[in-house]
């Protein structure tokens, strides 16, 4: 397939080793920075490297992959869908539900496929834990709890699009990692979060840049960062089960650990991306047990399996029943999740329905 990637930071590289390693062909990339686009065209050997969008939307191209920030994502996904495009695009697909609401129902109108990168459901232990749950011996689940934590916004930091609201928009915890979790919980379990009571913290409110690092103090230029650094989430889901989650960005020590524990009336099932090939499954009064997949796949290798999953459907030309990426009808709820997040911790954590 011929594609065309708009955005060329650190996470276009492994959308272009994966896309390479699949035998795709990439004849374009657009970067508002002529400079840096360059600089990755050569890196990746793409012929054409464009400061322009619609250079992406050319006849030649049939998928088009967007590695932009959160709030640029629902124009540029439209454009490319209105041109016939297939789009694969980074999470969150969309910060207003309403958005990604439109795209999903314009994609199926189209007979295109729209597709969003939540590639931790690729690793291989996720792919069990899901068929786990699915067996009858669970039983139906009742509890659903975990956390994602990161150290990277901790201070000092270097001050990027992440806190600038018109790039990245008004959430950063939720968005960033907390579409992940939520998206794993969806896809193992099925259900559906249907309201929300969440508290945000953004502890450091006024920074100081020095160097274009932020500073907890000191002198500087003054920056106002309104976006939250922590947001804990209590849930209500579909069939009754409730649940919660911790979402850190600035947690010491944790490189990049998402953990997600589910209960059901016969068994419960624990499993983090840290030690990503053991999945544990405990019954009572038995302990537990640990299932080791050693030849599972890492994170470059999650990309691949995903853009090997979505272009099956796209060489199909349509979402096969079973398909097991996240569909934009997946980034729609996973938006609605994020939005009835931040309105609840708006109205100090009420409970706010995802809609």
């Amino acid at each position: 397939m011929k594609v065309a990637l708009i955005g060329t930071g650190l996470i276009a590289n492994t959308h272009a080793q994966a896309l390479q390693s699949l035998g795709h062909e990439l004849l374009v990339c657009v970067n508002r920075s002529q400079e840096r686009g360059q600089a990755f065209a050569q890196q990746w050997n793409i012929p054409q490297c464009s400061t322009a969008f619609q250079e992406a939307l050319s006849d030649e191209i049939e998928v088009v992959h967007i590695c932009t920030p959160p709030a640029l994502h629902y124009e540029m996904i439209k454009a490319a869908l209105l041109a016939g495009k297939h789009v694969v695009c980074e999470k969150p697909m969309c910060i207003e539900p309403t958005h990604a609401q439109e795209l999903a129902k314009l994609a199926q109108d189209r007979q295109l496929i729209g597709a969003v990168v939540f590639n931790v459901r690729f690793h291989e232990a996720s792919q069990h834990a899901k068929a786990k749950l699915a067996d009858p011996a669970f039983g139906p689940i009742r509890l659903i709890h975990g956390a994602y934590l990161q150290e990277f916004h901790a201070l000092p930091d270097a001050y990027s699009w992440r806190y600038q609201p018109e790039l990245a928009g008004p959430m950063r915890a939720v968005t960033e990692i907390g579409s992940h979790w939520i998206d794993l919980v969806r896809y193992w379990t099925g259900l559906e979060v249907e309201a929300v009571s969440a508290q945000f913290e953004a502890f450091d409110p006024e920074r100081k840049l020095r160097e274009g690092v932020m500073h907890r103090g000191g002198e500087g230029e003054l920056l106002k960062v309104p976006s939250e650094d922590v947001a804990m989430l209590s849930l209500r889901f579909s069939n009754g089960a409730i649940g919660n989650v911790v979402l850190s960005e600035v947690s010491h020590g944790r490189g990049n650990r998402l953990e997600l524990e589910i209960s059901g009336t016969q068994q419960s099932l624990w499993w983090n991306n840290e030690h990503p090939y053991q999945l544990h499954v405990g019954e009572k009064f038995q302990g537990f047990k640990t299932f080791t997949y050693p030849f599972g796949d890492g994170f470059g290798q999650t990309f691949k399996a995903s853009f090997e999953a979505i272009y099956r459907d796209i060489e199909l030309g349509a979402i096969s029943p079973d398909h097991t990426y996240a569909s934009f009808e997946d980034g729609y709820r996973n938006a609605a999740v994020c939005m009835a997040a931040m309105r609840s911790s708006e109205r100090d954590g009420k409970w706010v329905r995802c809609e």
